[in-house]
C-alpha cells in the first residue's frame, strides 16, 4: 500500500471586516514569528524542526501568550523549511543572502488548530477565539470528498486582502495500491 497526497485550492465566502481583521492581525504575528525563528536558524546552522522548536517555542510562547500554543509549533515547522532551503542553496553557493526575506507567509495550521465543520465550511482557531468560514467548493473538492479522500492533518491559509476573503490550501490523501508487473520480459 502507497499513500497518494494532493492538495486543493479553496476560497472562502468574503469575510465579515471584524472577522478579516482579526485574521489580518494573525497573519502579521505568524510572520513575526517566522521572521524571527528563521533568522535564529541560519544564524546557528539548524535545520531539524525538532531541535529549533526546542529552542524557540518556550520563548515564542512567552512573546505571543494570546495565540494558541499550537501556531508556535507551525512557525517553527514553517522556518525550519525556509532556513534548510537557504543553507542548502549558502552550500551550493547560489545565494549571496545572508538570511532569507520572509516576503509573503501562508499560515501553516495543524489539526489542533483547524477542522472542517462541515463540508462547505470550516473552523479556524485563533488569538480571538475559533472563527468559521464558509467555503465555495468545486467540482474537484467534492470529487476528493466523495471518491474516498480523507483530509490531511495540516492546511494553509492564506489572506486574499483585495476580496477579504481566505485562501485555503487543504491536502487530501488516499491509500492506494501499488500496481507491480509480474512478468520478466518488462525487466528487460
Amino acid at each position: 500500500m502507497s499513500e497518494v497526497v494532493r492538495t486543493i485550492v479553496l476560497k472562502s465566502a468574503p469575510l465579515p471586516r471584524r472577522v478579516f481583521r482579526v485574521f489580518v492581525e494573525l497573519e502579521g504575528m505568524y510572520k513575526n514569528m517566522v521572521e524571527q525563528v528563521v533568522i535564529f536558524a541560519v544564524r546557528n546552522s539548524i535545520t531539524s524542526f525538532t531541535r529549533l522548536k526546542a529552542l524557540k517555542y518556550r520563548e515564542l510562547r512567552n512573546l505571543y501568550p494570546q495565540l494558541p500554543s499550537h501556531y508556535a509549533y507551525t512557525a517553527c515547522q514553517d522556518a525550519s523549511t525556509r532556513a534548510k532551503s537557504l543553507l542548502r542553496l549558502k552550500e551550493k553557493g547560489l545565494t549571496s543572502r545572508e538570511y532569507p526575506e520572509v516576503r509573503s507567509v501562508s499560515t501553516w495550521l495543524d489539526d489542533h488548530l483547524w477542522k472542517l465543520s462541515s463540508l462547505t465550511a470550516i473552523e479556524i482557531a485563533t488569538h480571538k477565539g475559533r472563527f468559521r468560514a464558509v467555503l465555495e467548493p468545486y467540482k474537484q473538492y467534492w470529487r476528493y470528498i466523495n471518491g474516498g479522500w480523507r483530509p490531511a492533518t495540516g492546511a494553509r491559509v492564506k489572506l486574499d486582502k483585495k476580496n477579504k476573503r481566505l485562501v485555503i490550501y487543504l491536502t487530501f490523501k488516499k491509500s492506494v495500491e501499488v500496481y507491480e508487473p509480474r512478468g520478466s520480459w518488462l525487466l528487460m
